[in-house]
């Protein structure tokens, strides 16, 4: 409920599907003072796996139901939307740039801001050229990373001036373990995110088929276009039963603390939550050496990197691991990745720094 003294927020997306970007959004949104701000949550096309605990936090959410990706009469449902909600701020994301820009341009939304959030591998031209466009309507594009930061400063031109880093950030109580973990002869991998390019789970597989002979398992919690690829390919390796793709899941908690190892393999990263939410589970953690990982990664202090897209270098350090795993410099890089994450990505630091950027864009006007 809005009252006089708080400033509307109008957040746009497209749909809170599962993933690390969906899941900040809503943190975000849980976190801010509720005395000064008072957030909308537009999503152009669906709710997805995020709604329902969108709606048990009591967030006001709008969904418009577009019929297909860059269907016109979503613009004019947008544009509605805003314009009757006449927000203090527009603030947007993912594929809710171009329109969302716009619609706040149109009405003299009086601050808009953007955030992106992963480095654009295989945006199109035209993608690109209207997100260039419609950045000059921004007051502030926040970036989730360095690695984000200079992406979006040399892929749309942008002046430095116009960019802002504040990481992302999650609830780290949510994630902190406190039952021991399971003791078992079986090394347990895991991981979380779509199963896309991106996350580059095939090299992960293929990597572990070389290792037959350890005692291992691999659990991936997520869906994407690549489950078909990779259960064939798992079968191809004879690897069905050792590797388990699990679906979509809520307690992801309860999926960290049947681990011993969490790996993230991907070609990319703006940041990965995935990666956070494991370091407050106190999990050593196994990385590609990409841009953003090495933010949150410093090889053998919290965590273990090896080269990206390498399956022989990732080989090297799968075996390392599973001769080592009952070691204590295991443990000692999860906790060491543990407090790093308490004490750079909690989200109530987050939200605080999204807060003062908003009254300070706002004082502005």
């Amino acid at each position: 409920m809005n009252t006089n003294n708080q400033k509307k927020i109008v957040y746009i997306m497209p749909s809170l599907d599962a993933g690390g970007a969906e899941r900040f959004i809503l943190d975000l949104i849980r976190n801010l003072d509720q005395n000064l701000f008072s957030p909308t949550l537009v999503l152009f096309s669906h709710g997805g796996f995020f709604e329902a605990a969108a709606r048990q936090a009591g967030i006001d959410l709008i969904i418009l139901r577009k019929r297909f990706k860059f269907d016109p009469i979503n613009f004019f449902k947008l544009y509605r939307v805003v314009k009757k909600l006449k927000p203090d701020i527009v603030h947007t994301q993912l594929g809710g740039d171009i329109y969302g820009r716009l619609a706040a341009r149109m009405l003299a939304v009086p601050v808009i801001v953007s955030t992106e959030q992963n480095v654009q591998i295989g945006e199109s031209g035209l993608i690109r050229c209207l997100k260039t466009w419609t950045a000059k309507f921004a007051a502030k594009i926040v970036a989730i990373s360095q690695a984000v930061k200079a992406d979006a400063l040399k892929r749309y031109g942008l002046p430095e001036t116009k960019m802002e880093l504040i990481y992302n950030g999650l609830e780290t109580g949510k994630f902190l373990l406190t039952e021991p973990r399971p003791k078992s002869d079986k090394i347990i991998f895991g991981s979380v995110g779509r199963l896309t390019a991106q996350k580059n789970y095939s090299l992960l597989i293929e990597a572990l088929a070389e290792l037959k002979d350890y005692n291992w398992e691999l659990r991936l919690v997520g869906e994407g276009e690549l489950r078909g690829d990779l259960e064939r390919r798992t079968s191809e390796l004879g690897l069905t039963g050792r590797v388990k793709l699990l679906g979509l899941r809520a307690d992801i908690k309860g999926f960290l603390a049947g681990l011993d190892i969490f790996v993230l393999p991907s070609l990319w990263e703006g940041l990965g939550l995935a990666l956070l939410e494991a370091g407050l589970a106190a999990l050593p953690v196994l990385a590609s050496r990409v841009d953003g990982i090495r933010e949150v990664i410093r090889d053998g202090q919290t965590g273990i990197l090896f080269n990206s897209n390498d399956r022989p270098d990732l080989v090297v350090k799968l075996k390392q691991i599973m001769a080592s795993s009952a070691k204590p410099e295991l443990s000692i890089l999860g906790k060491n990745l543990q407090a790093t994450v308490q004490a750079r990505f909690d989200i109530k630091i987050i939200a605080k720094q999204y807060q003062d950027l908003y009254l300070n864009l706002l004082s502005a006007k």
